[in-house]
């Protein structure tokens, strides 16, 4: 199959050639393709630029609209007539004799002011037709924000939409795809009017939006710049000892030793996946809290793999609250999208090799901050087992004053030898004689977690943590260690993993510091609670 040169087709799709053939007799040829640089021919140097720019336009059309089950397979007429007038709008300038703005390059620009800015619909109206105004009368600028989403729209690469329950309890897919209510707590999937307290048919409660994973790392290896690149850590390990890249890791290493026909590939893809609540308001006295959920590809080469375009927004979970614990509902379906890609995996095109291959990824390890590291892997963080590491023999002392926990007991992780393990006076008044405690590997965890029941949903949890809730006087009562399974357990390799979470250091330090300079700011006031702290730490 061979792309249509024709003057309808204009080089938006493939087919065989008898079929091309018949087109160039009834179409005739495309007058603007004058260097088939798209059909093996080089590119003269005067148009060498002006070529390069259309190659990546039609290139960026056939990464987004290609099927992903065929490479070849054409696209249909009513489509081919919309990408061409889309393709004509990418390349048309702004007005007769403009070299630096394009229409849809002007578009763009002028939508990037207005998120920035806050512009409201009316307002940006109010300024494309100021612009409109003072350009020639030629100009191809858009009058309207419909007009400049329509145009955007076909470069869509497409989201999910997801139903879920107001209180994390499930999502309204599979067998709950057609349910009005939750099954668990009652609630129904549409608005409920305050004053009226008639249901808003047709109006979501909560939105979930899911950025189907498989047809982007497909897209990925249809660029044959991307797919070259994608295979860059098979050949650039490093040989002095020194960790430059994830490759150079024991993480790594391990994954190599344990998965061998995994690793024989070097197109499979390793990932890393990160999540965290922000304020999408700019305000930061807001109490909005969404949730993106972001993969890393660590196959990229070290200075691209974390590079802010190479970084795939997987998930958008809606506020107002954060998801807590509950985010494994909403981790769902992208989880059965991973094991889909361990167990089986997908059929994929290789520009760089010109071949189809089985393409197969695996989950390396989670980043995120100490609080969200509790809701990805379902242990406690405060507490008296605060720690992850020791568990049940975290060494901690209550404040009764304060109402805080202190953690001590670090002298446990220096060397047998170390002379601060004798010293007396300048600690708890003890010699420090026990070893540092042996970290849990994945299928101890696994063990531990294996019998847990969760339960899903915020009324639930707010019930029973009102009922549980301890009198602040007291000192709290020992808690367990592991809240609930986390569903990563249900990928198939996880238990097996080395690593399976990272902490984002600059993140807890930041955490840490806020946190120190608000008992500062106690201790110097005169409040009850700086008094309390001050007879703590006296």
């Amino acid at each position: 199959m061979i792309i249509y040169p024709c003057g309808n087709c204009r080089n938006l799709s493939h087919q065989f050639c008898e079929i091309v053939y018949e087109h160039l007799v009834i179409e005739r040829m495309d007058p603007k393709y004058t260097s088939w640089f798209l059909h093996g021919e080089q590119l003269s140097a005067s148009s060498h630029q002006e070529d390069v720019k259309i190659s990546d336009t039609y290139k960026m059309f056939r990464d987004v609209h290609v099927k992903d089950d065929d490479f070849a397979e054409s696209i249909s007429k009513s489509r081919e007539r919309e990408l061409t007038r889309s393709l004509e709008d990418v390349e048309t300038p702004l007005y007769l004799g403009c070299t630096k703005y394009t229409k849809f390059s002007t578009i763009v620009a002028l939508y990037k002011h207005k998120a920035a800015h806050d512009h409201s619909d009316e307002s940006f109206d109010e300024l494309l037709r100021i612009v409109s105004d003072m350009l020639p009368e030629d100009n191809t600028l858009v009058k309207s924000v419909y007009s400049k989403k329509k145009m955007l729209k076909t470069f869509d690469l497409g989201y999910e939409k997801i139903h879920a329950c107001v209180n994390d309890c499930c999502l309204f897919r599979k067998d709950l795809e057609l349910k009005e209510t939750c099954p668990k707590c009652n609630c129904s999937r549409w608005k409920v009017d305050k004053r009226t307290k008639k249901i808003k048919k047709g109006v979501l409660v909560k939105v979930l939006r899911y950025f189907p994973i498989i047809p982007t790392f497909k897209r990925m290896f249809k660029s044959q710049e991307r797919a070259k690149q994608l295979t860059w850590h098979s050949s650039h390990k490093s040989q002095d000892g020194k960790m430059r890249h994830p490759v150079d890791s024991l993480a790594w290493e391990s994954i190599d030793q344990k998965w061998h026909s995994f690793a024989s590939n070097p197109r499979n893809l390793r990932l890393g996946l990160s999540a965290d609540g922000f304020n999408p308001f700019a305000n930061l006295s807001s109490k909005y809290s969404c949730w993106p959920v972001m993969l890393v590809t660590y196959n990229l080469l070290s200075w691209l793999c974390m590079a802010k375009e190479n970084i795939m927004l997987t998930l958008l979970i809606p506020g107002p609250k954060q998801p807590g614990n509950n985010i494994d509902v909403y981790l769902e379906w992208l989880v059965e999208n991973l094991i889909e890609l361990w167990t089986n995996g997908v059929r994929a095109y290789d520009a760089a090799n010109n071949s189809m291959f089985n393409l197969k990824a695996i989950l390396m390890w989670t980043i995120n901050d100490f609080p969200t590291y509790r809701n990805l892997a379902g242990c406690t963080i405060k507490g008296k087992v605060a720690c992850p590491i020791c568990t049940t023999n975290t060494c901690s002392q209550w404040l009764s004053n304060s109402k805080k926990t202190l953690y001590m007991g670090h002298r446990r992780f220096l060397a047998p030898d170390h002379p601060f393990r004798m010293k007396r006076s300048w600690f708890d008044g003890k010699q420090e004689l026990r070893g540092k405690p042996k970290p849990l590997n994945g299928s101890d965890v696994f063990g531990v977690v294996k019998d847990i029941e969760n339960n899903w949903g915020k009324a639930t949890n707010e019930r029973k943590s009102k009922k549980s809730q301890i009198i602040k006087e007291k000192e709290p009562v020992c808690v367990q260690p592991w809240k609930k399974k986390s569903i990563f357990f249900n990928l198939p390799y996880w238990n097996a993993l080395l690593l399976r979470h990272n902490l984002d250091v600059m993140h807890i330090e930041k955490n840490v510091c806020e946190s120190i300079i608000s008992i500062l700011l106690n201790l110097k006031g005169k409040s009850k609670d700086g008094l309390k702290a001050r007879k703590d730490l006296e």
